[in-house]
């Protein structure tokens, strides 16, 4: 899902499938649903995934309930994620999203700025410590906390 755009916002909101990624220009080059090919920044976009909810005090009966990241609001910083059969997203804060082991991210908001915005990949989740331990670009394993990526 695109998101952020300035330029051309009127894409923001829109699906699309990842074509390809440029290492160099360090863009993903998406096809909308629509036709249109954009290349796009990591940050420019959510990954559609699925997550385990964890950590919720409002309503903690959906601990442990699996949900789809539909999108992610920039304004808030939480993500739109359907639960079970309901057609409206719940607006959930990172830390209470567990992504699997795998996904692509990008580092946010971390006390170490060189890794801020940089993409890594999931190597392994520890649930008791709430935190991901992450393979980043530059090569290096890092351990951050759940609320400290973006899909």
């Amino acid at each position: 899902v695109v998101r952020g755009l300035m330029k051309a916002p009127e894409h923001n909101g829109k699906a699309g499938r990842v074509a390809s990624f440029d290492p160099q220009r360090a863009r993903y080059e998406v096809q909308l649903v629509d036709g249109v090919v954009l290349s796009l920044r990591p940050q420019s976009l959510t990954q559609r995934c699925e997550v385990e909810i964890s950590g919720l005090q409002s309503r903690p009966g959906l601990n442990g309930a699996t949900g789809q990241i539909v999108s992610y609001d920039d304004a808030t910083g939480r993500y739109m994620v359907l639960v079970g059969d309901s057609q409206a997203a719940m607006a959930l804060q990172r830390k209470n999203c567990v992504l699997p082991a795998g996904m692509r991210v990008c580092l946010c908001d971390l006390t170490n700025e060189r890794y801020n915005g940089q993409m890594a990949r999931i190597a392994g989740v520890d649930r008791e410590a709430g935190r991901y331990s992450v393979e980043c670009q530059n090569g290096d394993v890092i351990k951050v906390k759940l609320a400290k990526v973006i899909c």
